[in-house]
């Protein structure tokens, strides 16, 4: 039987979460054993939002986040669940809790480029955008 998860907004002015972040970007690949993973929570901090789900242990197994100007704009990035919690509906419960937090604010415009694991799960709540077009720089 899984354990009971918790979704919990980020404070990462009160706890510093690289660690707990850092384990969960190391499953994507999207970190490496050079990387400072110290940053991770002045990224945070600098972000509009941040969520963590969290099983009962208090290990985070979840974890997503929004970079917005606080009036009108969001863009949300890394979202991602600990492979061993995937299918529990972690990250549906994390995408509900960041855009809630958005929507609250007066956010109307939230936008995010998704890999094609995670587009399930946005689907759900957006839809793809036509004329546009994504650009990497």
């Amino acid at each position: 039987m899984r354990s009971k998860i918790k979704i919990l907004k980020l404070n990462p002015f009160e706890k510093d979460y690289s660690e707990a972040v850092a384990r969960l970007y190391e499953f994507e690949g999207w970190i490496s054993e050079k990387d400072d993973v110290s940053k991770i929570n002045l990224a945070i901090k600098n972000s509009f939002c941040a969520f963590g789900a969290f099983d009962e242990s208090g290990q985070m197994v979840g974890f997503f986040r929004a970079l917005s100007d606080g009036v009108g704009d969001a863009y949300l990035l890394d979202l991602i669940v600990d492979p061993n919690f995937r299918k529990m509906g972690i990250a549906q419960s994390l995408a509900e809790s960041v855009l809630a937090e958005l929507k609250k604010c007066g956010l109307d415009w939230i936008t995010c480029i998704s890999t094609p694991m995670a587009k399930p799960v946005y689907s759900k709540f957006g839809r793809e955008m036509e004329n546009f077009s994504p650009f990497r720089f």
